[in-house]
């Protein structure tokens, strides 16, 4: 892991997800790239009388104190973990465009990133399903991956890993998660939820395999009996008080508008609704 990119829109929340990152990114020697999206309204633009020179002097003017602020937020969490100056492989990048999400894909892109940091505001109720929240959308579009620092979160080290799976892409999964995993010397439990299919010993057999031939040691599968009356959200919530898990990892698939919009998706919905890191893969 060499590059991790931390959008910042200056919130609570954001400093939150800052703080995280300061501390992982130390933990696996990464490059920090911290991202503010500076954004005038395209209404203010568009109903005013001011020229086009006059319209890029007041984009500059923004760009210039959002870049301060943001250099202003950084030093602060830094400092706040005893470290006077922001260290040199450090990257601060404030940038005008219209939308944020496609945004923070790009720099991660341009930065050939090994992960996304963000913070999660954990929207509920008709703002959710109306406007949903910027970690929701980065977590359905971004290749890359993405660590959702749920409001309130304080670091601790990474030791053990659950890995919600449905076993049907087991071995790509984890080849995509074991660099990750391997990163942070961790331990990695594979939780596969049983709903009494026919196919489930051909499912744990391809696992097994796919554990085996990853090479890595510290990974366990776990096997657990679900029920259908209850959420996979809610099961695996309850699974997790039960362990001393760190971070969830979960891939998400694309779905449906209108699934989107009445249902959400499992991955979705854990990144308002667990207590800790969410790292997600795009399928």
């Amino acid at each position: 892991m060499k590059t991790i990119i931390v959008p910042s829109d200056f919130s609570k929340n954001a400093s939150v997800a800052l703080r995280y990152a300061i501390r992982l990114a130390a933990v696996v020697k990464a490059k920090l790239v911290v991202f503010h999206c500076a954004h005038i309204s395209p209404y203010i633009l568009a109903t005013s009388s001011a020229s086009e020179d006059q319209v890029n002097t007041l984009i500059n003017e923004d760009i210039a104190f959002k870049t301060e602020k943001l250099e202003q937020q950084v030093s602060k969490e830094y400092k706040s973990l005893g470290i006077k100056k922001i260290p040199a492989g450090t990257t601060l990048l404030v940038e005008s465009k219209p939308l944020l999400v496609d945004n923070i894909i790009e720099v991660a892109d341009r930065f050939g990133a090994d992960l996304i940091i963000t913070g999660t505001h954990g929207a509920t109720g008709l703002n959710r399903f109306f406007f949903g929240s910027n970690t929701s959308a980065l977590i359905s579009k971004s290749p890359v991956p993405v660590l959702a620092i749920p409001e309130k979160t304080r670091y601790a080290a990474i030791r053990k890993i659950a890995f919600s799976s449905d076993l049907e892409n087991i071995s790509n999964e984890l080849k995509r998660l074991i660099p990750f995993v391997s990163a942070l010397n961790a331990s990695l439990d594979i939780v596969f939820f049983d709903y009494g299919l026919d196919a489930v010993d051909a499912l744990i057999k391809k696992a097994n395999d796919a554990i085996a031939k990853s090479g890595y040691k510290k990974i366990k599968l776990l096997k657990m009996k679900a029920s259908i009356e209850y959420s996979l959200v809610k099961q695996l919530k309850k699974f997790l008080t039960s362990g001393n898990y760190q971070c969830l990892v979960m891939f998400t698939k694309e779905r449906g508008f209108w699934s989107k919009l009445f249902y959400g998706g499992k991955t979705e919905n854990m990144s308002y609704s667990v207590k800790m890191p969410l790292l997600s893969f795009k399928k």
